[in-house]
């Protein structure tokens, strides 16, 4: 393009060049306002560089790998669900730029990345394979973009690094995989049916988990006002429940997997209870109750009953709530654990297992893995299979006995 220019008008000074030609015209580029003559070139020298660069405030074969983070997260990571930037965000801040941060993007090479694997994330920190397979893989998802669309380097160091051999830890091998017995589901359900107050209004949010395998997120994010359909007996599944910097809101089930599952005779005479319950707190409590609403944003606040709200707000029914109306989060998922561990003494329940038992009840009763996979939500079977049933002693006796009748 053309030479930087500067120039006095008035008590100011103003650069100028020559932009790219548009129809055929001229298109100069200038700003005022500088105090000195130097003031205007070095500014000039500046916005030059950025235009010829195509609007890129640095180089890309200097730029640092902190600083391309920074620029890869705002540009593509900040459109990605709100947890999952979350996740982006405290990998790259805690373990890649604290060791790699220094380091120019065009000068990454595979041996610089492998020792940061061997040394850092394996040796120091004694990260488990998949976390480290995970913190990786952000690194190497932000070096694909640099690759294309943007063409900073030519290729990603990333693919020929090996994450080391990890033994597996049983505990928390046990702790992920574990299915609950009909035996623990008893004890649970008769713990909780003689619950103190400060107890038993979390038991209908493990209900639902277990006749449902629905993700806690979900089973938080039910409106039974909404969602319920008694003449169809189903069930959807339209949002999950998300805090986002202190603020409740709705966002689209995990890989938009909106659904609507049939329920059970016992499910459902489960919620008619609770709809019940909920009736007889709302007049017990009366203008102390708290109604929820519903914001044309997808933001989600709690009033007093007496209040007067706008018509833009929709009042809905959250499936968790205390008995005086306040909405139960994801967060006391946490509480039901601690629960079920120190009064049921179930030490390896988690609130996932209730999903992974679902899944394995469904494959151990004989249904289809399509069924399984789309009741569950899932992208593909295979997640199902590996990830989500789990093949229990009676699965092996049933193998066991099939195989034995198909050779007599």
């Amino acid at each position: 393009m053309g030479e930087l220019r500067t120039r006095k008008r008035g008590k100011t000074w103003e650069y100028s060049f020559e932009g790219a030609k548009i129809d055929g015209k001229r298109k100069p580029i200038s700003k005022g306002g500088f105090r000195t003559k130097a003031d205007a070139l070095n500014a000039g020298i500046k916005a030059k560089a950025e235009y010829d660069s195509g609007g890129r405030v640095f180089t890309p074969s200097a730029i640092s790998l902190s600083d391309y983070l920074d620029y890869w997260y705002k540009r593509y990571a900040s459109k990605l669900t709100y947890k999952t930037q979350d996740t982006y965000k405290n990998h790259i801040r805690l373990h890649i730029k604290p060791y790699l941060g220094s380091y120019r993007i065009s000068s990454l090479e595979p041996d610089v990345i492998q020792e940061w694997v061997d040394e850092v994330l394996h040796s120091q920190k004694k990260l488990a394979r998949q976390s480290i397979a995970n913190i990786l893989g952000v690194l190497s998802g932000a070096l694909n973009y640099a690759i294309q669309p943007l063409r900073y380097i030519r290729s990603n160091p990333c693919i020929y690094v090996k994450i080391p051999d990890i033994k597996v830890d049983k505990k928390a091998k046990d702790h992920t995989d574990f299915v609950l017995s009909k035996e623990d589901w008893k004890q649970i359900k008769e713990y909780f049916s003689s619950a103190p107050e400060s107890h038993s209004y979390l038991f209908f949010p493990l209900i639902v988990g277990y006749h449902t395998g629905e993700r806690i997120g979900e089973i938080f994010g039910t409106d039974l006002l909404a969602d319920y359909n008694p003449v169809r007996h189903t069930l959807s599944v339209s949002h999950q429940l998300q805090k986002q910097k202190g603020i409740l809101l709705y966002t689209n089930p995990k890989y938009d997997s909106f659904r609507i599952n049939k329920i059970d005779s016992l499910l459902e005479a489960e919620i008619q209870k609770e709809l019940k319950r909920r009736e007889c707190d709302r007049l017990r409590y009366r203008e102390y109750y708290k109604n929820t609403y519903l914001l044309p944003d997808n933001t989600i606040i709690q009033l007093p009953a007496d209040s007067q709200v706008p018509d833009s707000y929709q009042e809905i029914w959250p499936l968790g709530v205390k008995q005086d109306g306040t909405i139960l989060t994801t967060e006391h998922a946490k509480h039901m654990s601690r629960i079920v561990k120190d009064k049921v003494g179930i030490e390896l329940f988690h609130p996932h297992c209730l999903r992974h038992t679902h899944g394995t009840i469904l494959a151990q009763s004989g249904a289809s893995p399509k069924t399984i996979m789309e009741r569950l939500g899932h992208k593909n079977i295979k997640v199902t299979m590996e990830r989500y049933v789990f093949n229990t002693e009676e699965m092996q006796n049933q193998a066991v006995s099939l195989f034995e009748n198909a050779i007599k």
